[in-house]
């Protein structure tokens, strides 16, 4: 089986971070989890002195699973923020795909 990674990540406004986690484990995870074709994902939030950064990690049974989730145009690099969004936000969020390769652990 084919599987590609969605990787979504966006700048987010000074002191919104928490609330744009919040949003999203409970106003967007829900719909993607329960997506056909979803295999799994993480929420990854940046730390350090480069801003806040939100990340989204998702694994999907390859680019039919994303095209029925998302559309024919699941490839888009930017992506428009959608109006809950966007006062969390300091830019629009950006999409990239990979085709995974393999995971390593602390057994390897």
């Amino acid at each position: 089986m084919r599987v590609i990674v969605r990787m979504w990540e966006t700048p987010v406004k000074p002191g919104q971070i928490d609330a744009l986690i919040e949003y999203v484990k409970f106003e967007v995870w829900p719909g993607v989890t329960d997506a056909k074709g979803f295999i799994g994902g993480e929420i990854l939030r940046s730390f350090g002195d480069g801003g806040d950064r939100l990340l989204l990690v998702t694994r999907w049974e390859g680019p039919a699973a994303l095209e029925d989730f998302l559309g024919p145009d699941w490839q888009a690099h930017q992506m428009t923020p959608v109006p809950a969004e966007e006062p969390l936000l300091a830019g629009s969020p950006f999409v990239d795909h990979w085709d995974f390769v393999t995971t390593f652990d602390s057994t390897d």
